[in-house]
């Protein structure tokens, strides 16, 4: 049984930044899978409840635990369409790893605006805004503004190290 971690936050709080490198970091034999590309690449569906994403994301994450290392899944992933799933899933790996992104929205607002292409802007990210969306599960573990990109790569490293 391999490991899941989970990294979940408001659009902009650099969650896909901090997954690709935890996967680069990682090595062979880790399966990344960004809630974005599932969704909006992959089947073409709204965020919406009861979407085929969810169901995907599942079977994906179940297929990483029982054949990889290290299972990432990372994506806004809000607590009312996603929670379920990402509860009975976290039970499935052998350890798990909750990180969510607790970051308010002038500061989601600010690293979005760092993006070299964001792709939508601030009224985009106030409608999707949700504050404090924790999925209030053992061991999840909130990131803080205070924390830079490699200070939370190398907290999450250590976590798995442990």
């Amino acid at each position: 049984m391999g490991n899941l971690i989970v990294i979940r936050g408001n659009s902009g709080s650099g969650k896909t930044v901090t997954a690709n490198a935890l996967h680069e970091q990682l090595g062979e034999n880790n399966l990344l899978i960004p809630q974005d590309y599932v969704r909006r690449t992959m089947l073409r569906v709204k965020d919406k409840p009861k979407n085929l994403a969810i169901n995907l994301i599942k079977e994906m994450d179940l297929f990483g635990i029982k054949n990889c290392r290290y299972t990432i899944v990372e994506g806004i992933l809000p607590t009312s369409k996603y929670g379920q799933m990402l509860s009975e899933i976290i039970n499935q790996a052998e350890k798990s790893f909750i990180y969510y992104y607790d970051l308010p929205f002038e500061e989601t607002v600010k690293r979005h605006q760092g993006k070299t292409n964001p792709g939508f802007d601030e009224a985009d990210l106030a409608k999707w805004f949700q504050p404090h969306d924790l999925l209030h599960v053992t061991g999840e573990r909130v990131i803080a503004k205070r924390l830079g990109q490699e200070e939370v790569v190398r907290k999450i490293m250590a976590d798995l190290n442990h």
